[in-house]
């Protein structure tokens, strides 16, 4: 779980549409895919317009197999519409610090989708931290979250897996930390 429960959100924007299977609570980016605005997490946030913190976890599920996940907890498919706080007080573990995150210090997008109190990462300034970090060492999965599903291509007739378990990126996470985000007053 990537953002706690604890959390003020006052806009959240469900314009555009994430590509990639990833746990709630990381910095999506602005980004381009067949001339289609999306959102993902991306490795270097370096030139990129942020555009908030996931508030869904986006995972492949299936439907004969499992019961609705969405009716339990916060939950998108890869390719649909995508929930993004913009502006809140949110406690995430999306986090990257640089030495010791102090109360009241900027904060920054980092890489891979986290946030982070540095600005070398070349990162834009989206709010400030709340709080001190909270330690609660844990791996995010930054890409490849939900059920598997095998097929077989029909051209080569050879067996493919997509959203493969094997091939999941992680990131690890130090703890939790609040944040609070200003995204309509920093990224005009």
């Amino acid at each position: 779980m990537a953002l706690r429960g604890d959390a003020q959100i006052y806009n959240v924007n469900i314009d555009y549409i994430g590509i990639n299977t990833a746990e709630r609570g990381g910095m999506l980016s602005y980004s381009s895919a067949s001339g289609i605005t999306v959102l993902e997490y991306l490795p270097s946030p370096s030139g990129f317009k942020p555009a908030g913190i996931q508030y869904n976890d986006i995972e492949f599920f299936e439907h004969d197999r499992e019961p609705y996940p969405e009716l339990h907890r916060r939950v998108d498919e890869p390719l649909a519409v995508v929930g993004v706080v913009m502006d809140g007080d949110i406690e995430t573990n999306w986090v990257h610090p640089v030495g010791t995150i102090m109360p009241g210090q900027s904060a920054y997008v980092g890489p891979s989708g986290t946030i982070t109190n540095s600005s070398s990462f070349g990162g834009v300034e989206i709010g400030h931290f709340i709080g001190t970090l909270r330690s609660e060492p844990s791996l995010l999965t930054y890409m490849g979250l939900g059920s598997s599903r095998v097929a077989i291509d029909p051209e080569t007739k050879t067996q493919i897996t997509i959203n493969n378990p094997d091939d999941r990126i992680f990131v690890i996470s130090p703890g939790f930390i609040k944040v609070h985000l200003n995204m309509k007053r920093r990224i005009r």
